[in-house]
């Protein structure tokens, strides 16, 4: 019974590692889910195997544990990847600060919370995607954010929202792909005395074909054709360890905060995965990145950075 066991664990993190592995060798969008979980899978791996080296030692038993160990370690590392850590001549950096949020489609119950707690983020910029609870209250946040895309300006329906206390300049609004439309705005803002590229973008679930990874060279195409200093935030559906993710931090020269805390789903708390996204470019760094401490109905948490103006 107990080699029996072992056995039987030692399958299981075989095929998870196999299908791991495959990032390294020819990523997939069938595993898209998988490679953002890397961190989590090859961690559940190394509790596993530990269980049945418990059980029975053995050689293959010990490699499935290095593997592990190893799958663990690089998701970790990747995590670290693209980060731009805050410097001792950047500590009298300007700043500001940004709030992005996924407030959920048919959240109408918590719109009122949700209102308040944009109002008195503090953010100068904010991004919600699936806005349409907040619809009835433009009027209510043009108080604090007289600046918008989104719901009736520019784009007729609330799915992608961009708010603002400064004046948004030249905006664009692309659709991705033929999944969703209108899930990508590109505008210009002066914030911290220095005008800025700002992005708020929403990309489908990496499970559908391939049309995550489509949408986001689309949305790195975009990007490149601007310069100067970007700031970029949106949902995601994915984590930066994902292979399509991290090719488009690289192509879009986009570097992340030192820490990405989870914010999907919000059962998992601390544990669940980083699937939205602030995203800087230089010389815009991530001073810090919070995520926001209700909910209020969404199956997302917020997020609240703050921005800081380096190279002044």
């Amino acid at each position: 019974m107990r080699q029996t066991l072992s056995v039987a664990i030692c399958v299981i993190v075989s095929l998870v590692l196999m299908a791991i592995g495959t990032r390294y060798v020819h990523p997939h969008w069938i595993l898209g889910t998988l490679y953002s979980l890397q961190l989590h899978a090859a961690a559940a791996c190394v509790a596993a195997v530990a269980v049945a080296l418990l059980i029975k030692r053995h050689f293959v038993v010990w490699l499935l544990f290095a593997v592990s160990l190893l799958f663990t370690g690089h998701a970790v590392l990747m995590g670290r990847g693209f980060a731009a850590p805050m410097t001792s001549a950047d500590a009298n950096a300007r700043t500001f600060k940004l709030m992005s949020f996924n407030i959920l489609n048919d959240n109408f119950d918590h719109a009122e919370d949700i209102v308040e707690t944009i109002r008195s983020s503090g953010a100068d910029l904010v991004n919600i995607m699936e806005a349409a609870p907040l619809r009835v209250y433009m009027d209510e946040l043009a108080k604090t954010y007289p600046y918008r895309v989104g719901c009736g300006a520019l784009i007729e329906d609330c799915d992608q929202l961009m708010l603002s206390k400064v004046p948004i300049e030249t905006p664009m609004v692309q659709s991705l792909s033929d999944i969703f439309p209108d899930r990508f705005i590109l505008a210009k803002v002066t914030v911290a005395g220095r005008p800025i590229n700002f992005v708020g973008m929403h990309t489908t679930k990496p499970y559908f074909d391939n049309f995550h990874s489509l949408e986001l060279d689309r949305a790195a195409l975009a990007i490149s054709e601007t310069s100067g200093p970007l700031l970029l935030s949106g949902d995601f559906n994915a984590s930066s360890l994902a292979p399509n993710m991290r090719r488009f931090l690289n192509n879009t020269d986009l570097a992340t905060a030192q820490f990405e805390p989870a914010t999907w789903p919000i059962r998992a708390g601390a544990f669940g995965l980083p699937i939205d996204h602030v995203y800087a470019r230089a010389p815009l760094k991530i001073k810090s990145l919070t995520r926001i401490a209700d909910a209020h109905g969404s199956n997302h948490y917020g997020l609240i950075a703050e921005i800081a103006v380096t190279g002044q």
